[in-house]
């Protein structure tokens, strides 16, 4: 049903039928998208943690906020300019392979992070060169754990029908957001204990262990294709100018810039407004951070499945929610509202993410899985990459609720574009699930 004029629409698959001899046997297809799921929470326990626990660390270094969005930024630039290009690897050389580099290269950046904090911390490296050294830990992540997304988010693919692919993805893409519940919790409970290094070793060690699971379990039934010329990462975001894939990559830009200024600017939002000092802020936006990772998952796991709508509705609502979470942080009195307006906008995020990430999905043929996943994973590397001047920069240099309310206008844009736009429209008639056949994570 389309919820913005009430009218049903029939069931008409945007890709020719998939081929019941490559995704396997449901129970295969289950296990595998369970093992992918797990996978992913190892992946986003990795990255959410630095959110409660880089803020902290900057004011424990001294050094400025905007320092601290330099860590990002490179890693989003690389994470931005590689995703397509791993999509379009897998798209070639299988999935599998590309899952295992990913993992493997975010384990590797792990280690460097933790190098890099700890001789930070206990004065071996001048603040500046710890955050240089962090800085290019994630680069590691951003340019070669990217291969992982979207080869996972390409690998459901291919293995779902169009009418599953939107629950299917979005039960994967939540792994990112249970991740992003376990990482702060943890993170606020073990840096007092162990520290920050020894956490972020035993963080590699839990995705190294998963990326050896996915190389020994994961069925690898799709066959590479055959070679070409050596890909360019400008064709690849070319075809982000596809007229099919245009307006989810717009919208996809725009909400994942809103999610990463809300990342990176809640911790100090926190601090600031109560007064706070580096523990207490810590503590504070640990649970702040996962309550609003609750919030995204009960979308995806929960909303999702019972809503059973067309992404353009979940875009739609998405988007809507967005705006409501951060004028409510805007206008928050207390640590409570400024809980729940986040926990309003990441839930908009869950439902947003999943209707844009399955648009595309449903937009492009079989053989461009690869290609588009990779777009759609990249445009969390847009949102990052500007998100320390569309966050910590306008936090820091103009008021701190210039953030929120730069999210909102974002998210309104968001909500015109999918309302609006032609091709969204016509991609994203609602699709009914084969319940019985669709994997759950």
């Amino acid at each position: 049903m389309d919820a913005a004029h009430g009218r049903a629409y029939v069931c008409k698959p945007m890709n020719p039928p998939y081929d019941p001899a490559n995704p396997s046997s449901p129970d295969v297809r289950r296990r595998a998208f369970r093992l992918l799921f797990l996978c992913l929470i190892a992946t986003s326990i990795g990255n959410s943690m630095l959110f409660a626990i880089l803020p902290p660390l900057a004011r424990e270094l001294e050094v400025d906020e905007i320092f601290v969005g330099a860590i990002y930024t490179l890693s989003a630039l690389l994470f931005l300019i590689m995703s397509p290009v791993w999509g379009a690897l897998s798209d070639r050389h299988g999935r599998r392979p590309l899952i295992v580099f990913g993992l493997s290269a975010f384990a590797g950046s792990c280690l460097v992070f933790a190098a890099g904090a700890w001789a930070g911390q206990v004065g071996l490296l001048p603040p500046m060169a710890a955050i240089i050294a962090m800085a290019l830990a994630r680069s590691i992540f951003g340019g070669l754990g990217s291969a992982t997304n979207p080869s996972a988010q390409a690998y459901v693919a291919d293995r779902t029908e169009p009418s599953q692919r939107t629950r299917a993805l979005s039960s994967l893409t939540a792994a990112f957001g249970l991740g992003t519940v376990i990482g702060p919790a943890l993170a606020g409970f073990f840096s007092h204990r162990i520290g920050i290094s020894t956490f972020m070793v035993l963080v590699a060690i839990m995705v190294g262990i998963a990326a050896v699971c996915v190389r020994l379990f994961l069925p690898e039934q799709t066959p590479p294709q055959k070679k070409g010329r050596p890909i360019n990462p400008l064709v690849q975001f070319r075809f982000a100018g596809d007229p099919r894939l245009t307006a989810f990559m717009i919208y996809g830009c725009a909400m994942w810039m809103a999610q990463a200024a809300s990342l990176q600017s809640l911790s100090f939002y926190i601090m600031d407004r109560l007064g706070m000092d580096a523990a207490g802020g810590l503590q504070l936006g640990s649970i702040a951070l996962t309550m609003g990772a609750a919030g995204l998952i009960f979308a995806q796991l929960v909303v999702i499945p019972v809503l059973n709508t067309s992404p353009r509705v979940l875009m739609i609502i998405g988007a809507v929610m967005v705006v409501l979470g951060n004028a409510t942080m805007i206008f928050a009195p207390n640590y409570v509202v400024i809980v729940i307006g986040y926990m309003f906008n990441s839930f908009g995020f869950g439902l947003a993410r999943s209707g844009f990430t399955a648009g595309a999905s449903l937009a492009v043929e079989p053989e461009e899985q690869g290609r588009a996943a990779g777009l759609t994973t990249a445009t969390a590397g847009v949102g990052f990459m500007i998100a320390p001047i569309t966050g910590l920069w306008l936090y820091q240099s103009v008021a701190p609720a210039a953030p929120f309310e730069l999210n909102a206008s974002l998210a309104v844009i968001g909500c015109a574009l999918a309302l609006l736009h032609p091709r969204v429209r016509e991609t994203t008639a609602a699709l009914v699930p084969n319940v019985e056949d669709t994997p759950p994570a």
